[in-house]
């Protein structure tokens, strides 16, 4: 789906960076018992050492890549919220002689930044410090955190209002975290996360849970509902996203956080039956007045739905699936590939970019296929069997002997042969099997997922019993292989789920599907969310906890294919 989402470019604020959307649930990668215990709680009183953005006490996994450590560090190590106050206690390592010449200010952040001025704030000689909000933080979702010389006014930033008293997020280039002021005015920062209440004993689904810290979209027709936020640092809700988070909320008999997500998504079904790519977490348009009705991301919302549907023996949603799945029927173009007469399904039904009714995606054909046979399983009707089986069809046109192509130009008549993305490995066999209906070796293209195989990924936590992350990064372009290429997690989740399926003793650089799940175990953050990528320099792919990595890392883990066959 990265490439999807690459592919295009978010214009709401907030949301500046377009980003996509293994192992056992015991990975040394995750908090203590304990602390698993109170998040699970809810309602802490102290949580310990809580996930930061910023700090020396975790440098630098799940940071932006720097040349070097920081000259001055500042972390968080204890957050304590009562009904009265909220108290962040840490460490710095400011010289003993400057700390009078320092401040520390507060942003809470739910929408925008909002700059506490009633912040009590000690800096001590000793290298800590305390700082003292005098009320709870109410429905912020994060802390950030500000360490500045003393002459500094933080809200005379370009992007703050010092008159309302705060800041417009902003996603750095340097960070790739969207923060209320710009590192570089910083002497540093660090931030203190506020995950929703959780419930599930599973860390992953606990994860999904934790990341719905959002605001309750009411007027349904089901009544109120929640989006689930892609990243744990961004407030975008990619519909993709929606769809991943519901299908492992069904797949685990989470139904009451998957009711929250379809409730607000039936509010947002447009009159089509569609869903736009993004929305804000809190349901508006992330791209406003660009007709952004993208098929593939629609197609995994309708997979999502078929998983409540089956998962529950629920036919709540069924309006809202039937209303969507005929919509998709309406996409459904014939086409002409290599004079073979096809029917395949557009990637939009506008050119909010130029060409882009006539493209034809090998995923979203994969995707509306898997939806489309789910639903005619769970549901009859005759018109979306076939309109499965032409979905198969025209994704079988695009196996060129040895591998998936990524799809067809019908404005230029010309097939995709370009651009290989890992997806096209992996989701072709998860979707279609092993075998295509003419006896086509599917599985035997996998190997070449091998050529997308990192060991670059690094941690620096000394106690860890790896040196580095293995797995895949998202595509090759021209057959010319990546120049700084990192490990990509959902991406790498799903080529672990094929070669399970397809490949059980393939090896790549002599790491199993095993070695590479147990590897990517490493990656899990103290709030138990999948980074999106271990450490890289290309802005689209976060090193923030998304629901895309989580919700593939459970997939795994329970060996669920959310392509299969009902």
């Amino acid at each position: 789906m990265a490439h999807i989402r690459n592919s295009l470019a978010l214009m709401a604020a907030g949301a500046s960076l377009l980003l996509a959307a293994c192992g056992d649930n015991t990975a040394p990668a995750l908090a203590s018992q304990q602390q698993s215990q109170q998040l699970r709680a809810g309602a802490l009183a102290v949580q310990q050492s809580p996930w930061p953005v910023w700090s020396g006490l975790d440098f630098p996994y799940n940071e932006p890549p720097l040349a070097a450590a920081p000259a001055v560090t500042f972390g968080i190590s204890q957050l304590t919220r009562t009904a009265s106050q909220t108290v962040f206690a840490g460490s710095h390592t400011l010289p003993a002689a400057n700390v009078q010449n320092y401040r520390i200010g507060v942003f809470l952040h739910n929408d925008v930044f909002y700059w506490q001025g009633d912040a009590v704030a000690a800096i001590n000689a000793n290298g800590t410090f305390s700082v003292t909000i005098p009320r709870a933080v109410g429905s912020a979702d994060r802390a950030v955190l500000v360490l500045y010389p003393s002459g500094s006014n933080p809200l005379t930033a370009s992007n703050c209002n010092a008159a309302g008293g705060y800041c417009s997020p902003s996603t750095t280039a340097a960070t790739k975290l969207t923060l209320p002021l710009d590192p570089a005015t910083l002497t540093a920062y660090t931030a203190a996360y506020f995950p929703a209440a959780v419930t599930s004993a599973n860390t992953q689904i606990a994860g999904l849970q934790s990341m719905m810290n959002t605001t309750t979209i009411t007027g349904g027709a089901y009544g109120d509902g929640r989006l689930i936020r892609s990243f744990r640092d961004m407030d975008s809700a990619f519909l993709y996203d929606q769809a991943l988070a519901v299908i492992a909320f069904s797949l685990a008999g989470d139904q009451a956080h998957a009711d929250l997500i379809i409730n607000a998504m039936a509010k947002l079904q447009s009159a089509s039956g569609a869903w736009v790519f993004a929305y804000m977490t809190d349901g508006s348009d992330a791209n406003a007045g660009v007709d952004m009705r993208i098929a593939g991301s629609n197609a995994w919302f309708g997979m999502a739905l078929n998983a409540y549907q089956k998962a529950f023996n629920s036919t709540k949603y069924l309006a809202v699936s039937t209303k969507l799945h005929n919509y998709l029927l309406g996409e459904l173009i014939n086409i002409s590939i290599n004079g073979s007469a096809k029917k395949g399904l557009r990637f939009a039904p506008t050119n909010y970019v130029a060409g882009r009714t006539g493209i034809y995606a090998l995923e979203h054909q994969l995707d509306a296929y898997a939806s489309m046979h789910q639903y005619y399983a769970l549901n009859g009707g005759a018109q979306y069997l076939s309109a499965a089986n032409s979905l198969r069809a025209m994704s079988e046109s695009l196996w060129n002997g040895s591998r998936f192509l990524g799809g067809y130009d019908a404005n230029t008549q010309t097939l995709n042969t370009s651009e290989r993305y890992l997806d096209n490995y992996s989701w072709s066999v998860l979707a279609l099997g092993n075998t295509g209906s003419s006896g086509q070796n599917f599985a035997a293209a996998l190997p070449g997922m091998c050529d997308y195989f990192n060991v670059a990924g690094k941690l620096d936590y000394p106690s860890r019993k790896v040196t580095g992350i293995v797995g895949f990064y998202d595509v090759i372009y021209d057959n010319v292989p990546s120049s700084s290429p990192f490990v990509w997690s959902e991406g790498t989740l799903g080529a672990v789920m094929a070669m399970k399926q397809g490949a059980s003793t393939m090896t790549c650089a002599g790491n199993t599907a095993a070695n590479i799940v147990e590897s990517m175990n490493y990656m899990v953050d103290k709030l138990y969310t999948m980074p999106y990528a271990t450490q890289n320099s290309n802005a689209d792919f976060t090193s923030s906890g998304s629901v895309a990595g989580t919700a593939w890392l459970y997939f795994a883990n329970q060996n669920k294919n959310p392509y299969a066959h009902y």
